[in-house]
Formats: C-alpha cells, structure tokens, sequence
C-alpha cells in the first residue's frame, strides 16, 4: 500500500516545518518558544528546523519556489495572529488536499506507481471535489474567480501590484454572513518563478483576512461582491487618481495594534455614516501591518479587469521612471 499520505508527511510536512519556522524568525522576530508553541513542536525542534539549510531539506517533487511561497503565505497569516492552532491545521490539510488533486504530489504519486497513470487514478478528486455537493450558485462563483485569476496570472505586470503577503481575490455569495459564503484562492496568489500564479484552485471558506473585510464593505453596499489586496506605493496612488477611483484612506494609530480588527472597524465606520459605493481602501499600514490597497467590484472578472489596467498602468510609470515606488 502506497497512499500519497506518504509523500504529505516524508516530505511536504518537515519542509513547511522549517521554513515557517525560518520565516517567523528571520522575518518577523519571533522566538525560538514562540515558534514552537505555534507550530506544536519542542523549543529544540525548533532550534534544529533553524539550524538547516533550507534547500536540503526541500526534496523533490517540491521546488524551492513553490514550497517557499507557500510557506511565505502561511507565515504571513500567522503573524497577523489571523491563524488559530485550528486554523493553521486546516490551513494545511487544503494545501494537501489540492496538491493531491492533480498537483505535484499527485503528479509524483502517479510517476511513482506507474499503475495509477494506466488506470486514470482519480481517487483524490472523487473524495474531496466532489461538485455534486456544491450548489449550481456556489459552482458559479468559483468559476467566476477562477476565470478571475487566470486574467491576472496572464497579465505580466501584475506582478508589480503583489505585496510582500501576497494578493488574494474574493467574491462572495449574495446573501452572505460568514466567510464560508466566500470564495478565494488557498494560498493567495504569489510570484512564482517570475510570474504571479495561484498555487490552488479557488474554495470556498479560506480566506479568513480578506473575507472579513469583503463581508464589512458589503454592510456598506450590498452592490459590493468582490474584494481584492493589491501593493500600495505611490505609482499605485498615481493611477487610482487618474482613474477617479472613490477611496477612503484608514490611517492606523501607532496605539492600536491589533491590525485586522482595526481596518474592519474603518469599514464599519463607513457604513454608519452611509458612504454608499467605493472603490477602494487604502490602508497605510501600521505597527506589523504592510501598507495595501484594498480594491472593491460587483463580481471576480470585473475586479480583475480593473485589477490588470491598473497594473499596465504602473507598468507604464515605472518603466518610464516617473516615481520611486515607497
């Protein structure tokens, strides 16, 4: 018996292990003790995961870039403290899951065992993509925000509007309440091999930072489905002037440190004082918080169309060398 488990926990898990456990310190700071409480492992696991060298223990199938970015992600998530112990388990088991789904560990498990290629092995995809449990609306929506990201993974400048946590895109369901109603890409979408690219199919309930604020702005107009976080420096400025794009800039405090509960609070402001339509929040980042543009339609496809004319225009300004990006 050969189960692409094998694959999950001899070499994916170790190396996620080491290179969340190298981002949270060199990146972010973070403690030998921190770390170890976070990822369920002793304070010397952890000193041994920072003592190795990341490229050793990055076995194939696996490249360097793909584990790296995803890593980067999930640490990105974690030091916002957007990630509960359960969140961070659930978190992995997607990234598993849709790697098992015709990704790379699906790809090595079938060049492994030569049968499962002759006889069209699909037992990781019966089991966890199933559409017959997903409602006709649901379908829908992951449709729209796959067609979404396959416009702005074909944009070549979209590359310049990717933030150091990465960009996601959301849309979600009408009548939504929670952000199981909310459709985005597990993982974000990242800068892979020189090109943007969403490691994974979109799903429903996986992202926790950008659904929350998608479902804010849709308690300031309904008419708002789709949000998306995009890098913010000043070419990004330039060009939300030049489009008349409505926004909203929160400036945090240096007092209030809790990011994400502070940015939700902005939008819920906006909606006690009736704002109607925006299109956009600049959030000029605080204490821990990268500065982002987040940006806001009626649905996926036409965010991304909005999404991509922008990044051809700070294409435009910084091969011609009008600003110096903050």
């Amino acid at each position: 018996m050969n189960p692409p488990c094998e694959i999950t926990v001899r070499v994916l898990l170790p190396a996620l292990r080491v290179l969340i456990a190298k981002e949270l310190s060199d990146t972010y700071g973070w403690t030998q003790t921190r770390i170890a409480r976070k990822l369920g492992v002793t304070q010397a696991a952890v000193s041994g995961y920072l003592a190795q060298d990341e490229k050793e223990v990055i076995l194939p199938p696996f490249s360097v870039e793909e584990l790296s970015s995803l890593a980067k992600s999930i640490t990105s998530e974690i030091n916002m403290k957007r990630l509960t112990y359960t969140d961070l388990i659930n978190h992995i088991c997607k990234i598993c899951l849709s790697l098992r789904r015709g990704g790379t560990i699906c790809h090595a498990h079938k060049m492994k065992i030569h049968e499962l290629e002759d006889e069209r092995c699909a037992i990781c995809m019966q089991l966890h993509m199933s559409l017959a449990d997903v409602s006709d609306l649901r379908r829908r929506i992951l449709s729209e925000v796959k067609l979404a990201v396959d416009a702005l993974e074909t944009c070549q400048d979209f590359t310049l509007l990717l933030p150091e946590v990465y960009s996601n895109i959301v849309m979600a369901l009408k009548e939504a309440k929670t952000i199981s109603d909310v459709a985005g890409v597990p993982g974000r979408i990242v800068r892979f091999r020189g090109k943007a690219k969403a490691l994974m199919n979109p799903e429903f309930g996986v992202s926790g930072h950008l659904g929350k604020v998608l479902l804010a702005a849709m308690r300031v107009n309904p008419n708002i489905r789709s949000a998306m976080n995009i890098k913010y420096d000043v070419d990004v400025m330039t060009v939300l002037n030049k489009l008349n794009l409505k926004y909203f800039i929160l400036k945090r405090d240096p007092a209030y440190k809790e990011g994400e509960d502070e940015l939700i609070r902005f939008i819920e402001e906006l909606a006690k004082r009736g704002e109607g339509w925006f299109d956009a929040i600049v959030d000029e980042g605080g204490f821990g918080i990268e500065p982002n543009v987040y940006l806001f339609d009626e649905n996926a496809t036409k965010l991304a169309d909005r999404v991509v004319r922008i990044a051809r225009m700070v294409g435009v300004l910084k091969k011609g060398g009008n600003h110096k990006s903050k």
